[in-house]
């Protein structure tokens, strides 16, 4: 029997949309601890064995993690390619960066030890906190922008032409605060709980300012969106079997 019979589409779309959902949402909570960690790396741990200590714990995790962004972009371009399309035309330049931060890590871990230098190490450990911190400011950026929306448009032969579009900083400028804010106490608290010592409790103090400060930064963010942001508003008809 063919599937269209059995399962509706708007059935069948809720569904991509809800697997999409949980596999954004895995990723954020998979890889935020980690992306976490490597941000913390330099405030939290002062001294070499303390930053391997640091790096160990995410280390048998790290890259099963970024296996739900591929996924849920696989995801994206398998359920809606033209939406896939759309989105990352308009986001190449915060993905590039996104894509770079990402690739930090892996290098930074296997490069890290190689030589005992001082100096060798400074830098990597530099890059590995560069690696947690930028795909966190450009994720919060994307957050902040696919909240605003961009308007666009198809021609007859599916090329997306892009509108005007007013950049809205205070929103922009707050899904990226709050991100690095919950990446930060992510991170924390994987830390609080993966190790012991003085790396501990100096992760367990971050974790205690960094909760408060996460509430702070969603009642803000959420207060911007009210405040600036009206809705969507689809001008043109659309093809019901591409979104």
């Amino acid at each position: 029997m063919i599937l269209h019979e059995l399962i509706s589409y708007d059935v069948l779309r809720l569904i991509w949309w809800l697997l999409l959902g949980v596999l954004l949402v895995g990723f954020a909570v998979t890889d935020g601890f980690d992306l976490g960690a490597m941000g913390l790396l330099r405030a939290t741990a002062k001294t070499d064995v303390e930053r391997r200590t640091a790096i160990n714990s995410v280390g048998p995790v790290w890259e099963g993690n970024q296996v739900w962004l591929i996924a849920g972009a696989g995801a994206l371009f398998a359920a809606w390619p033209v939406v896939y399309a759309a989105a990352f035309s308009v986001l190449y330049v915060p993905f590039m960066f996104l894509l770079f931060g990402l690739f930090l890590r892996p290098v930074g871990f296997d490069y890290r030890s190689k030589l005992p230098s001082v100096k060798w190490r400074t830098n990597w450990d530099r890059a590995l906190f560069v690696g947690g911190l930028l795909p966190t400011m450009m994720l919060g950026g994307t957050l902040g922008f696919m909240i605003q929306g961009s308007p666009f448009r198809f021609d007859n032969e599916m090329h997306i032409f892009y509108g005007e579009f007013n950049l809205n900083l205070p929103l922009l400028v707050s899904t990226i605060v709050m991100a690095i804010v919950l990446m930060v106490l992510h991170g924390a608290a994987f830390l609080q709980t993966k190790t012991d010592g003085v790396l501990r409790e100096r992760a367990r103090r971050t974790v205690h300012i960094f909760a408060y400060l996460s509430v702070v930064s969603m009642v803000l963010t959420a207060l911007i969106i009210t405040k600036t942001v009206t809705g969507y508003v689809i001008t043109e008809q659309v093809s019901p079997n591409e979104v």
